[in-house]
């Protein structure tokens, strides 16, 4: 071939001036064509991209909402754990894996718990006062790992829990339905100081006056509140009716403390959803309504065989005194001490003789006897039944726990006792409690044996029976020193240093006027509520703790907390049954001895809260 010639046929074609038009053109399609071609790939690149980035993106949240979730239950677990009175300290191990496995949403998520702080004391404002808490802080992380790729997050999060003891409050209703109302009808003129809070409604009303101030009988400056989840009347609930130009007056700040004034009463039109803010502004936030409501202890952990009778005989606590008098299957007392181990020392108790007391002590009976037959009196509001008592005078029985603790070369553990007595004859089987029924009520008495009211340690007496306290209690007479004291029982009975046992068979018109009564204490008890829309009259605050005698107008004093958590399941009989009550001066408030903590008996019922302290994605 002449590649010459061949060459020299390509050049004339190109040098034509048509053809270079042509080729030109072709040049510039197959230039377009190819930046179409590249901006296609480039955006079928972007968006596969996209595709790609948006999948790993719904992947990610997927993970990071699976994370969550294992938060939310750690603190659901955790919370619980206070709730049953159970400290929550670091996260079990399960299978090898730390914390708690499940599958959510294609997922296998687990939470670590752990509790890098001991607990502190802490505060917070409730209303316009002050409140303390025992705060538990705990680092939670959670882990969710996808089950088909590998899309991973961890999340993280601090929290404190808030355990607030109940003493921080002059009167707490906080059960649910009926019981979470709160009656307040007293007849006498009544003043009163601290925080006052109820799960439920409010209902307040008197014919004379009725003021929550900001200072006790001494003077001493007291927060006060008056809060409720529900709404707040100037009627009676059972029956609707209304007490007019009510006479119930709140204190709205805390200035001149010995002086009521400025103060507001309650309007007749009550505060209520209508009128919440406009009423709430007008008290200065210490009239609260709508509030949060509370998960409040339950009735079972002093039951026999649960929490309480379980920290008696393990308190779990090196700084924790407990002691155990209980009825055995047999029907026989028996005293258990857990220092300095577990022993039974109810011979060494209930036979000390006379005279055998330490310190000086006046020749006395022992300081826990069984009372019974002949020595027992008759509960006209519990249907005219009669009641069998353990007897423990508090004093003497803390007289010989400090010789017991010395003869083993040991000092009290430094934060109190808790006593945990019944006289049901065994274990609680499930939810259903010793039923207590009969003729005749097992019962326990504090009552003074020795002529002492002095107490040597701030102490917590719970039982699943109902409590009688008897004479002065705790009163610091002779110069002595007022402990904290916290009594947790099925109900709440009042008798006075004066009282007289009466047979049910006996006539009960002559009751004597009782004397002037002094009680320092915390009750945390239960009572019969009234019915939703009418029914018998519970008695109200006034008649949460029960009289028994024709008090005609006397003085019952009474510093301490009123604590209503549940419906009585021993104490089953209405208000106004006996026929022989009459109602005393009720000169009560609250001691404000508790804001010290140093003052606060040990496991005192608590409610519990939740805050976050921080949070970090992983």
């Amino acid at each position: 071939m002449n590649f010459k010639k061949k060459l020299s046929h390509i050049n004339n074609i190109a040098s034509h001036p048509g053809n270079e038009e042509q080729g030109s053109t072709l040049i510039v399609v197959l230039v377009l064509m190819a930046t179409m071609l590249a901006i296609a790939i480039g955006a079928l690149q972007v968006t596969q991209i996209n595709v790609a980035s948006s999948g790993a993106h719904k992947k990610g949240k997927q993970a990071f909402y699976s994370a969550e979730v294992g938060l939310d239950v750690a603190v659901n677990d955790i919370i619980t754990e206070f709730e049953n009175l159970s400290v929550y300290t670091t996260t079990e191990n399960k299978g090898g894996t730390p914390g708690f496995t499940r599958n959510y949403r294609g997922h296998d998520v687990y939470y670590n718990v752990t509790n890098p702080l001991d607990r502190f004391l802490y505060q917070t404002v409730a209303g316009n006062s002050t409140i303390f808490h025992y705060a538990h802080t705990f680092d939670i992380e959670a882990t969710a790992t996808s089950q088909s790729d590998d899309s991973v997050k961890s999340v993280r999060e601090r929290i404190r829990i808030l355990e607030t003891p109940l003493v921080q409050y002059y009167i707490f209703y906080g059960g649910t339905g009926n019981n979470a109302d709160l009656e307040v009808l007293p007849g006498p003129v009544m003043n009163s100081w601290g925080r006052i809070h109820a799960n439920g409604d409010i209902y307040i009303g008197t014919n004379n006056a009725f003021t929550l101030r900001n200072y006790d009988a001494s003077g001493a400056f007291s927060p006060h509140l008056m809060s409720a989840g529900g709404e707040i009347f100037t009627k009676r609930k059972n029956n609707s009716a209304d007490y007019g130009s009510s006479n119930i007056f709140v204190k709205i700040d805390d200035s001149q403390v010995t002086n009521p004034n400025p103060q507001r009463m309650i309007p007749d039109g009550d505060i209520t959803t209508a009128n919440e803010a406009t009423e709430e502004a007008n008290f200065n936030n210490y009239v609260l309504i709508n509030e949060d409501q509370y998960q409040a202890p339950s009735q079972t952990q002093f039951f026999r065989g649960q929490f309480y009778e379980s920290r008696a005989t393990d308190p779990q606590n090196p700084r924790i005194d407990t002691m155990r008098i209980i009825k055995n299957a047999a029907g026989s007392l028996e005293i258990w001490v857990t220092r300095p181990v577990l022993e039974d020392v109810t011979n060494e108790v209930m036979n000390l003789g006379v005279g055998t007391l330490p310190t000086g002590a006046p020749d006395i009976t022992d300081p826990v006897r069984e009372t019974v037959g002949s020595n027992q009196f008759c509960d006209r509001r519990e249907g005219d039944r009669e009641v069998d008592f353990y007897d423990i005078d508090l004093s003497l029985l803390h007289i010989w726990y400090l010789d017991h603790l010395t003869s083993e070369g040991l000092l009290p553990a430094g934060d109190g006792m808790l006593l945990y007595t019944s006289r049901s004859p065994h274990a609680t089987v499930g939810p259903v409690p010793y039923p207590n029924a009969g003729s005749r009520l097992d019962a326990i008495r504090l009552i003074n044996m020795g002529g002492s009211t002095n107490l040597q340690l701030n102490t917590t007496v719970a039982t699943d029976n109902p409590i009688y306290i008897q004479g002065h209690f705790n009163d610091g007479a002779g110069g002595g020193t007022v402990r904290g004291v916290a009594l947790v029982a099925d109900a709440i009975n009042i008798l006075s240093s004066g009282f007289t046992s009466k047979l049910c068979s006996q006539s009960h018109t002559s009751i004597p006027n009782p004397p002037v009564t002094n009680i320092n204490a915390a009750f945390f008890g239960g009572n019969v509520p009234t019915p939703a829309g009418g029914g018998t009259y519970s008695g109200g605050l006034e008649n949460y703790p029960r009289f028994h005698e024709k008090w005609g107008g006397v003085n019952c004093n009474i510093l301490g907390s009123f604590i209503n958590l549940w419906t009585s399941s021993q104490a089953v009989g209405n208000w106004g049954q006996s026929g022989v009550y009459q109602p005393p001066n009720r000169n009560w408030g609250w001691d404000v001895r508790f804001q010290n903590p140093n003052f606060w008996p040990p496991f005192i019922p608590s409610i519990f809260s939740v805050e976050r302290v921080g949070y970090l994605e992983g």
